[in-house]
């Protein structure tokens, strides 16, 4: 199947967000949007969503890429973002998606990382929107201490003499400095978001979830938070053998991951053809 690829720029509020778009030439099954990874995270994956997006496409899922304002070819600086502002770009992103899409509905949230938390507030506002979770981040306060660890080891590890414990520079953070994390930099305001966020899928959630976690071996167990929501809704979890490629030194791919991820969701979307409902 050969498939359409679109660049374009998303208008929104405060500006606009560089898009790409990959979907069949063919009636689409179905549409999702990206939430991608925070940082460095997001471009150490680039590669790997391209893939996986070209991927879905020939599966017959159209999906959209965005990066979100003050990241990448977006208008805006990094230093500016909010979290919020964020969640206002994804609104955006599934407005067009829909209007391009009229009769497939809900859009699939693809999640990768700390996208987890842009997909928490959209969610909470549709129990029926289909999850594909890569890795998710769900303590966002949790993962600032891990991001401010980094820059406290880099610090350190270069010998310039400003290295600081994560309390210290917690500190700088709350007295309102912006401080430069992995060549981003993260204002207060964001900080306090990131802290602040938390994912978890809410009680009511119907939506189909498929949740996947790399590891350096396929039979490791899932993480707790993985386990917990399959408590609460139907979800699909699996432990997938690769390499963290959102966080290797080099550009790695785990093409297991877009193989699963791919397969998974077909079944996903036949299970529901065959109920004869939506999605």
């Amino acid at each position: 199947m050969t498939i359409v690829q679109e660049a374009f720029y998303l208008p929104v509020d405060d500006g606009r967000c560089f898009a790409v778009y990959r979907a069949p030439h063919a009636d689409a099954r179905a549409t999702m949007l990206h939430l991608p990874a925070f940082g460095d995270e997001m471009n150490k994956a680039r590669a790997m969503t391209a893939c996986a997006a070209r991927a879905f496409a020939h599966a017959g899922v159209a999906v959209l890429q965005v990066d979100w304002e003050g990241c990448g070819d977006s208008s805006g600086e990094h230093r500016d973002a909010t979290l919020a502002r964020w969640v206002a770009n994804a609104r955006a992103a599934l407005t067009w998606l829909r209007a391009r899409h009229p009769d497939v509905s809900p859009p699939w949230l693809w999640a990768l990382r700390a996208g987890a938390l842009i997909a928490a507030p959209l969610i909470a506002q549709r129990s029926d929107v289909p999850l594909l979770l890569w890795q998710p981040v769900v303590n966002g306060k949790q993962y600032l201490m891990q991001l401010l660890r980094l820059k406290a080891a880099g610090a350190w590890a270069s010998a310039r003499g400003d290295a600081s414990s994560t309390k210290a520079l917690r500190a700088r953070l709350a007295s309102g400095e912006v401080l430069e994390i992995g060549g981003y930099d993260v204002s207060p305001a964001l900080a306090d978001e990131l802290e602040a966020a938390t994912f978890a899928l809410p009680v009511e959630h119907t939506g189909p979830v498929i949740w996947l976690e790399v590891s350096s071996s396929a039979h490791a167990s899932m993480s707790a938070a993985a386990t917990a929501a399959a408590h609460v809704a139907a979800v699909k979890t699996k432990t997938i053998a690769g390499p963290g490629f959102w966080q290797s030194v080099e550009i790695e791919r785990c093409d297991e991951l877009v193989a699963q991820s791919s397969s998974l969701v077909a079944e996903t979307l036949d299970a529901v053809r065959r109920a004869g409902a939506v999605l």
